[in-house]
């Protein structure tokens, strides 16, 4: 039986902790060179990843300057209003504050051809 493939890990910028690609918030920069939120991960250019713990320190850190190369001319307002309503859709958290409360979504299904009630997450 072959594996479930290849899991891309990414580096978070403020932290430097490798997570998998899926948890972390990728930014980039704008036609204005405002940094933005990607968060279907599909626009152009040089992307930068953060985790969303550290979504609050990106802009009092020198990381997005270093990451994009000196090319950008600040954080985009969009950025700074939706960190609270980021951080919960990627995390699940309730409480930005507390994160004992998050919890991660999985996804369960019956395995197929087997006599067996698992269930096998994916």
């Amino acid at each position: 039986m072959r594996g479930r493939g290849h899991t891309p890990y990414r580096t978070c910028i403020v932290c430097r902790t490798k997570r998998p690609k899926r948890d972390l918030v990728r930014l980039v920069l704008d036609a204005q060179r405002l940094v933005v939120p990607d968060l279907r991960q599909r626009l152009p250019g040089r992307g930068a990843y953060v985790c969303p713990m550290c979504l609050n320190g990106v802009s009092k850190s020198k990381a997005l300057s270093r990451a994009f190369r000196g090319r950008l001319q600040g954080v985009s307002p969009s950025l700074m209003g939706g960190i609270s309503h980021l951080h919960k859709g990627l995390t699940g958290c309730v409480n930005t504050e507390d994160h004992s409360l998050c919890v991660r979504k999985t996804t369960t299904r019956p395995r197929p051809e087997s006599g067996d009630t698992a269930v096998e997450e994916f």
